[in-house]
């Protein structure tokens, strides 16, 4: 006849290292979400600052006379930003569109850190042939 002791429930150890087990995948697994979580919170701000600074430049661009779009001026067509954007740099493209008078296709392209990023547009840009009153 079996003893009372014995037939007391309870967990053996091969069931408290199974249970232990699945608790440790499951941590492992939500420390693993939370990290690709706070890597794409990092990439998208990022991403949100390169492309602010794009906008930038092409606003920048976007004030040029029509005479400057064929040679676009040395401080428009690459550099890098002020603090606190040091690690950014910009080119600035501006080709007239075939066919199209007057027309352009202006590319700005952010580099920087991590991001890459760039911004195409066309601008209409009539040469001005007399004067308004």
């Amino acid at each position: 006849m079996p003893s009372r002791a014995s037939n007391q429930g309870g967990f053996t150890i091969l069931e408290a290292v199974v249970a232990l087990a699945i608790v440790g995948l499951a941590g492992v697994s939500a420390l693993e979400a939370v990290g690709g979580e706070l890597r794409a919170a990092d990439r998208a701000a990022e991403a949100y600052v390169a492309s602010a600074l794009a906008q930038d430049r092409l606003a920048a661009v976007g004030l040029l006379a029509p005479r400057d779009f064929s040679h676009l001026p040395d401080s428009l067509r690459r550099g890098t930003f002020a603090p606190p954007f040091v690690e950014y740099r910009w080119t600035t493209t501006a080709q007239p569109v075939s066919g199209e008078r007057e027309l352009y296709e202006v590319t700005v392209s952010i580099a920087g850190g991590r991001t890459a990023y760039a911004i195409t547009t066309r601008l209409y840009r009539p040469v001005p042939v007399g004067v308004l009153r």
